[in-house]
């Protein structure tokens, strides 16, 4: 018996410019995990990253990548370093296209992301997200990523929603 198994599309990341803007809200509106107030905090750092401040830009406070498939922003995220530490860089938002998941585009982000960080002394990846089962995806695509489940806080966000905290070494 031959299954029908859609072939691994080629995904390709770039730094983001101004005009992905409109596709990566796009992308927070519709990943289902973000409510409007966080999709306007992703918008903010995304501005922050294009804006002409000293903080902006690559080597600015937000650096923000796009994942593309055939020229399609399918997914985006945006990380930095975390001040007063030695290697270490926060991932803050990182979503893909709700109609391609498993399509490698996260992993895709995950590995450029680490790139990234490397090539500026970066050691390890740390990120938050919510303990809710909503977010039992999430933490799965997490761990088969590699990151670590380093610690929790319980009723963090709100009473029964703890923080997860992962952490991704190299």
């Amino acid at each position: 018996m031959s299954l029908d198994v859609p072939a691994r599309l080629t995904v390709t990341t770039r730094l983001a410019v101004a005009a992905d803007r409109a596709a990566i809200a796009h992308l927070l509106e519709t990943a289902g995990n973000f409510n409007e107030e966080e999709a306007g905090v992703g918008l903010e750092l995304v501005d922050i990253f294009h804006g002409d401040g000293p903080t902006s830009g690559p080597e600015g406070d937000y650096p923000t990548l796009v994942a593309e498939i055939d020229g399609q922003i399918v997914g985006y995220a945006t990380i930095g370093k975390t001040p007063f530490t030695h290697g270490t860089w926060h991932l803050y938002f990182i979503a893909s296209d709700v109609t391609r998941r498993r399509a490698g585009i996260g992993r895709t982000l995950c590995l450029e992301i680490k790139k990234f960080a490397q090539q500026r002394d970066g050691q390890r990846l740390v990120l938050e997200t919510s303990g809710r089962e909503l977010y039992g995806g999430t933490r799965a695509f997490y761990h088969a990523t590699g990151f670590t489940e380093e610690a929790r806080i319980a009723d963090y966000y709100s009473p029964g929603d703890p923080v997860v905290y992962f952490v991704w070494r190299w």
